[in-house]
């Protein structure tokens, strides 16, 4: 299925919106958990936890996907390519520097 470039700058931004709200999830979480502040910052840290639990706004609901291809299978870690795309790109020496082991 290809995707329009709408369609994967749509979800790129998601998946930016869904990192941030996590990042700041885990800010939450360990402030409740902190022994050395006052008992109602924990309160209220909690409070706006589980107000934000009844978001779904998980990343594990959420595929990434390659930027050119729109594919959301086969994608490598530090690149947000699949694996084709960048094979590719590896040909046509856009990324001079990576090597595959044997091709």
């Amino acid at each position: 299925m290809k995707k329009t470039v709408k369609n994967i700058l749509k979800e790129k931004l998601t998946l930016l919106k869904i990192k941030n709200n996590e990042f700041y999830k885990n800010i939450l979480k360990g402030l409740t958990q902190n022994n050395n502040i006052k008992v109602s910052i924990k309160i209220y840290a909690y409070y706006i936890l589980c107000k934000k639990k009844k978001r779904n706004l998980f990343s594990s609901k959420k595929h990434k996907i390659c930027l050119y291809t729109g594919r959301r299978a086969g994608l490598f870690k530090n690149f947000s390519f699949s694996r084709i795309k960048l094979k590719d790109l590896v040909k046509n020496n856009k990324y001079p520097n990576i090597k595959k082991h044997n091709w």
